[in-house]
Parts: C-alpha cells; sequence; structure tokens
C-alpha cells in the first residue's frame, strides 16, 4: 500500500472530529487529573480508562500489569503492530491549592504529565473508534497500553514479564513525555539516548561508637561517610568522558543524635545516572570501590547496596527518525532536535530492550498557561495546547511506520 491512501486516513481522521476531539482530549485530561492514584492503585483510573473505552465499543483488558489496560483499535490489518504507551500512575506530592483542575486525592497528584499522557491515548482510540469507515483497513494494527506504577518502578517490567508484547505481537512501540524543560512547539527525539539510566545506593559504615571527646578511642563513622560523599564528586569529574553525560548525587544522609557521641553507624543514599550502559557500569563499580576505600582508610566497616534501576532510554535510530520526520511536519521550522539526552529516567527504557521503538519529550513550557513549573512539584501544570499536538504526532507517526514496515 503506498503512503498516500494512509496520508489521507489521517487526514480525514483529524479534521472530521476537529475542534470536537480537541475538547474530547482536554475533558479527559481534566478529568484524570482530579483522580490520581499512587503506583499499582490506580484502581479508579483504571475504571475510568475502561469504561471510557467501552463506551467506543471497545474491548479493553484490564488487570494488565496489575492495574493497567491494553485496548486493539479497530482497522487494523495484515502489516505491523504498532503499540503506543502511556503511564498512569500520579505522585504522593500535595497539589498547589490554586490549581484548576485539581487533585480531589489529598496527598496524591499529577505532577509529571501522565494525565496528559492518558488523555492523549483515549484521543487515539476515539479519532480511530469514530472516525474509521467500515471499508477503511490500515495496513498494520495500533495497540494501545495504559501502563501503571512507572514512577515508582516495576509496571513496565510486569507488562513485559506478563508476555504482553509477545501475546499481541507488538513490532514496534511509541511512547511521549509532556516536557517542562522545553517549550511549546519543541519535540526532542533523539537517535539514541532519549533519557539516562536511573539506580539508587545505600551505604552504610559501621564502627564500636564512643565518646566525641575521645576520638582516638572510637574510629569515626561520620568522618568516613564525609569523605565518601566528596570522593564521589571525582568520579564524574575525572572518571568519566567529559563529553559523555553523568550524575551522581547524595541525597539523604543520617547519622547520630547527640554532639557529644561518635555513633555506630552513618549511613547514605544516593542515585546515579548515565546516558549509556558502559558509564553506568563504571559508575556503579566505582562507586563500591570508594565506599571499601573510605572504610579501609577510616578503620570502619561497609556495607554498600544497590537497587535494580532503571537502564537507559535508547531510540531505534531508524523509528527515531520517522518519528521525528512527523514532528517536524507539525511543528514550527526548527521545532524538531536529536538531543541531547535528559539525565531524568524512564521505565520506558524495558520495552526498548524488548522491541525497536523511540521515545519523544514534547515541549509544553508555556508562560500562558502558567506551565512553567519542574516535573515532581506541587505547582507543576501542563499545557494543555500540547494535547492534541501529541495526539496527532503519535498517530501520524504509528500510520507512517506501518507504510515504512510494509515497503
Amino acid at each position: 500500500m503506498s503512503e498516500n491512501p494512509i496520508h489521507e486516513i489521517a487526514e480525514r481522521l483529524l479534521a472530521s472530529h476537529g475542534a470536537s476531539l480537541d475538547a474530547t482530549v482536554r475533558r479527559h485530561y481534566q478529568r484524570l487529573h482530579e483522580i490520581p492514584e499512587l503506583a499499582f492503585a490506580e484502581r479508579q483510573t483504571a475504571d475510568y480508562l475502561a469504561a471510557e473505552l467501552r463506551s467506543l465499543g471497545l474491548s479493553p483488558r484490564t488487570g494488565v500489569g496489575g492495574t493497567g489496560l491494553v485496548v486493539e483499535l479497530p482497522g487494523g490489518g495484515e502489516g505491523p503492530t504498532i503499540m503506543l504507551r502511556s503511564d498512569m500512575d500520579g505522585l504522593p506530592i500535595e497539589e498547589a491549592p490554586d490549581h484548576t483542575p485539581r487533585s480531589k486525592h489529598p496527598g496524591c497528584m499529577h505532577a509529571c504529565g501522565h494525565d496528559g499522557h492518558m488523555a492523549i491515548g483515549l484521543g487515539v482510540a476515539d479519532a480511530l473508534a469514530r472516525g474509521l469507515g467500515e471499508q477503511d483497513l490500515l495496513p498494520g494494527r495500533i495497540v494501545l497500553l495504559f501502563q501503571p506504577a512507572e514512577e515508582l518502578g516495576g509496571g513496565a517490567e510486569s507488562v513485559i514479564e506478563e508476555g504482553i508484547l509477545d501475546e499481541y505481537g507488538v513490532d514496534i512501540i511509541l511512547g511521549l513525555h509532556l516536557w517542562s524543560f522545553a517549550p511549546l512547539g519543541q519535540a526532542i527525539i533523539p537517535d539514541t539516548t532519549v533519557m539516562a539510566s536511573a539506580d539508587e545506593f545505600e551505604v552504610v559504615f559501621s564502627g564500636p561508637g564512643g565518646h566525641g571527646a575521645l576520638p582516638h578511642r572510637s574510629p569515626d563513622v561520620i568522618l568516613a561517610l564525609s569523605h565518601f560523599v566528596t570522593s564521589l564528586q571525582s568520579l564524574v569529574s575525572r572518571e568519566i568522558d567529559p563529553v559523555l553525560p553523568a550524575v551522581v548525587t547524595v541525597g539523604h544522609i543520617e547519622a547520630g543524635r547527640a554532639a557529644n557521641v561518635i555513633p555506630q553507624k552513618a549511613k547514605g543514599y544516593g542515585t546515579f545516572r548515565a546516558a549509556n550502559n558502559q558509564v553506568r557500569g563504571l559508575l556503579l563499580h566505582r562507586i563500591g570501590e570508594v565506599a571499601q576505600a573510605m572504610a579501609l582508610a577510616h578503620g570502619v566497616d561497609v556495607e554498600v547496596d544497590f537497587g535494580s534501576g532503571y537502564p537507559p532510554t535508547v531510540n531505534d535510530p531508524a523509528v527515531a527518525a520517522i518519528f521525528r520526520k512527523v514532528a517536524a511536519e507539525l511543528l514550527p521550522p526548527g521545532g524538531v532536535q536529536a538531543g541531547p539526552p535528559a539525565m531524568a529516567s524512564e521505565d520506558f527504557a524495558f520495552y526498548l530492550q524488548e522491541r525497536p521503538g523511540a521515545f519523544c519529550l514534547l515541549g509544553m513550557r508555556d508562560e500562558a498557561s502558567g506551565a512553567i513549573h519542574p516535573h515532581h512539584s506541587p505547582n507543576f501544570r501542563i499545557s494543555e495546547q500540547a494535547l492534541p499536538l501529541g495526539l496527532e504526532i503519535l498517530l501520524r507517526s504509528a500510520l507512517r511506520l506501518m507504510v515504512e514496515q510494509t515497503r
């Protein structure tokens, strides 16, 4: 099949709904923003998604990955299957009181844009379910995945372990993230790394403890921890190629409760991030070595524990090129960037280890709508103008990929 009929179908799907589709996506966003739920507890969210999909005549499968949903959209023909993924969970943050819409769940809010991602997914479903004629047949299939538990991890891995990608015959997977660090009208779609890996570590220095006036009688675990934190800062500046992004941050320390006591334990908790797995492995190895070296130097014991973490989110270059081409047709000149990678992380990375695909950071910073605050802030809000744009980029990219893969 030539690309032209698909182009015509896309134009018809989007033009026939026009303002009504935009209004539908905004309505979904506003409703979903009011009912944020934490990882693997997105039950009210899942109920809303399922009800809206069923109202379109679709048959979503619920309980995917715990509390997620998956649904095949109409019009599917022989050819590649494209999965479009949206994440579902909110964050344990109390939202700023002046927001409209505002979370109705105290202590929980959508502070990362997942409500917008779900609204875009529902918009794609609406466009195909209401817009395709009986004779319309796509050169492939579109499957929507609404995934739980992105923020705290485990959602993508649960979906993969459940065998969803294999069961639905997924060939390519696409995703996007509304991005407060880029302006409305810009998209970042690299050929390779989009977002960094993310790992956490816990280090515990132990000693006998003693009186603060007699430091020669008790090795000082606080001093060992302090030198450890300081020494970590040289890993990125002196052991990583300066053109390769990497971050090491110690975000929490705890030790002792009295000014005149050398405690028995000093603990540090931190994160390290890298744009590729080689740097990620180096940091993991060297953090452990530095901890052991500081323990030996100060005469104390140490234990280091690393969490499972996220790998880097790495696009397939061929898929990214098509994604970028479609976005460039819809955005102002110069609106599509090929980088640099962001040092935040995404569990979409796990899908890209299983299937070729691409992830887009869709800019939404917009002073006029108040979308100027960073992700995970109580003041975070999205620009609703980015929602129909995200819908169109995803839908057109899926259709274009079907054509490219069947040539």
